[in-house]
């Protein structure tokens, strides 16, 4: 058996305040998809461990360790000091959909240097106990560091685990019938995976993305960061008045702050629960956003979405897994419903289909290596 040591699924906990949503759910609830895909996947002895579990309890306990990580390389994290405490622990560990986050601008020697010391050598440890690969990453790039590391035969790119959410085989061809059905007025609405006001470059494309919400109707799903999220829930205790400012000034320059919290209220929402989240995208006519988890939620709810990539990490994983994307600050420029309407209506989702079989086909192939259990959910996809 195995223990998932991460955030699980939330628990689907009720929160009243922006710190105890952290304790559940992180500083971005987009990470709850790939932790319950993960419950939904392997079978698990069920009782997940933290990150900080003492490697003691660990080793007592004896199972293997299931890791979901996110984009967790690059130079805004040190691993060893921030990620899974590894040192001491004797148990094997497997990480699933672990990423590196660098600039696009940045050629990759530039990315690599930046990556702290201390994040290659929890990156060894995490590796050099095994026989097999015990690391699925997003993607080429990120497969590039383990091969710079000496560690390219511990890592295997994959993508993230949430592509085998659904279980329907034929998944893009009903994404492919979604989007040739698409036509300007979107009469269900159009769902927003929001963005991070402090990308100041790319306010233009949220006023935009907004713009659509208030002609076409919809809902804002807000992941991330706390001045979002404490608009959107209406905790404004948890928020300070220059932080919700931040967010007028970036994406409502021309309206009041009391205009602005009256359409967070009427449009904006954080999922704690992966099937709520699931349930009410589901009813979108189609979703578009920065977001890459808020986009492939939609995606395994068989609605039409375009992930607008802004950095290596959204880019990696929609090239691994075929989704559809447009390069955010491009697409900025000249930004309309037609260009985002056809990029779904001309994707080739007949590759998408071909390329998910495989990958589920190679993810299955990784966990039974690593001595996991697939969950019959699992192997049904494949059978």
């Amino acid at each position: 058996m195995a223990n998932l040591m991460g955030l699980g699924s939330g628990n689907n906990q009720l929160v009243t305040g922006y710190n105890e949503l952290v304790r559940a759910a992180s500083g971005n609830t987009g990470n709850l998809l790939f932790n319950y895909t993960l419950e939904q996947l392997i079978e698990l002895d069920g009782a997940d461990v933290k990150w900080s579990t003492p490697a003691d309890t660990l080793n007592s306990a004896g199972h293997t360790l299931l890791l979901p990580m996110a984009n967790n390389i690059g130079k805004h994290m040190d691993l060893m000091k921030s990620g899974p405490k590894l040192e001491g622990v004797n148990v094997h560990a497997v990480a699933m959909g672990l990423g590196a986050q660098f600039q696009l601008s940045d050629d990759f020697d530039t990315s690599f240097e930046k990556i702290p010391d201390a994040s290659k050598a929890w990156l060894k440890l995490l590796c050099e106990r095994s026989d097999v690969a015990n690391v699925s990453v997003r993607g080429d790039l990120t497969h590039k560091v383990f091969e710079r590391l000496g560690l390219g035969d511990k890592a295997v790119p994959l993508g993230c685990p949430s592509h085998f959410l659904s279980n329907n085989k034929q998944l893009g061809q009903l994404l492919k019938s979604k989007s040739q059905a698409l036509t300007p007025t979107l009469k269900n609405g159009v769902t927003v995976t929001a963005g991070n006001p402090a990308i100041k470059n790319l306010a233009k494309l949220e006023q935009f993305l907004i713009g659509l919400i208030n002609t076409h109707g919809g809902r804002y799903v807000v992941q991330s960061p706390k001045n979002l999220i404490c608009l959107a829930e209406n905790w404004l205790d948890d928020v300070s008045e220059a932080d919700v400012e931040d967010v007028r000034d970036a994406f409502f320059p021309g309206d009041a702050t009391p205009s602005m919290h009256n359409w967070f209220r009427q449009h904006a929402t954080t999922y704690l629960s992966i099937p709520q989240w699931f349930s009410d995208i589901s009813k979108a006519d189609f979703v578009v956003g920065t977001r890459i988890h808020g986009c492939q939620i939609a995606l395994q709810a068989g609605v039409p979405a375009v992930c607008l990539h802004i950095d290596s990490r959204t880019k990696e994983l929609c090239e691994t897994m075929q989704i559809p994307t447009l390069h955010a600050r491009d697409f900025q420029r000249n930004p309309s419903l037609e260009t985002l309407l056809d990029t779904v209506q001309n994707w080739d989702w007949d590759a998408y289909d071909d390329n998910r079989l495989n990958l589920a086909r190679r993810t299955f192939d990784f966990v039974t290596q690593n001595g996991l259990t697939p969950s019959k959910k699992f192997a049904a996809l494949l059978r």
